[in-house]
């Protein structure tokens, strides 16, 4: 009998393993670990997501160059700009921290146009469509420079999962000076400047 019931447990440990081996994912490696799709997810107002492991571009390392097309189609060298600062903001018109920040975003570059410029690049891989995105400058009436990043290729580069983020990077040797994830206000805006001006 009790070899029955031996028999039995060790079939069904047997079976177990089976199981959890080809039904499940236990164990696997994440092949994309830091893939994280937070489309639409109005859960995180105005926070980053960050995965755990993803290496950030951070405060002191050198923004990559990169060229987008802007809304006309003409290519644009994100640092060929007369200003001392670059505001690299990331968004998207799905992100309503995003929306909510860009008038703000205006009024920033309007008021320190010597000093600074900003430059919003769209994540279009993401977006539904650029009649989305064109309606949206359109009816804000936004000047600063809006780039298309239609294959997400600098936001890879730039290691961005949630959105907005903002880098300020000074022009003349492409330093981050600051990262900013989530949505800025203006006084937020003004103050990093003033702190990096002093």
């Amino acid at each position: 009998m009790w070899k029955s019931i031996l028999s039995a447990m060790v079939v069904l440990i047997l079976v177990g393993i089976v199981v959890i081996t080809n039904f499940t994912n236990i164990g696997d490696e994440q092949l994309n670990p830091n893939v994280i799709d937070v489309t639409e997810d109005t859960s995180v107002d105005g926070v980053g997501i960050t995965a755990p492991n993803i290496e950030q571009l951070e405060v002191g390392d050198q923004a990559p160059s990169f060229r987008l097309a802007d809304l006309t189609g003409s290519e644009v060298e994100a640092f060929n700009v007369e200003q001392d600062y670059v505001l690299l903001n990331f968004w998207a018109t799905w992100c309503k921290p995003c929306l909510k920040e860009m008038p703000d975003m205006q009024t920033f570059e309007d008021e320190n146009k010597d000093s600074i410029k900003v430059i919003a690049v769209n994540t279009t891989n993401r977006e539904t469509s650029i009649d989305k995105v064109e309606t949206f400058v359109d009816e804000g009436d936004f000047q600063f420079t809006i780039l298309l990043d239609e294959e997400d290729i600098v936001y890879e580069h730039y290691s961005i999962i949630g959105m907005p983020t903002s880098f300020i990077i000074r022009t003349s040797d492409q330093k981050i000076m600051k990262r900013i994830n989530g949505a800025m206000t203006l006084e937020q805006m003004e103050d990093h400047l003033k702190e990096l001006q002093s």
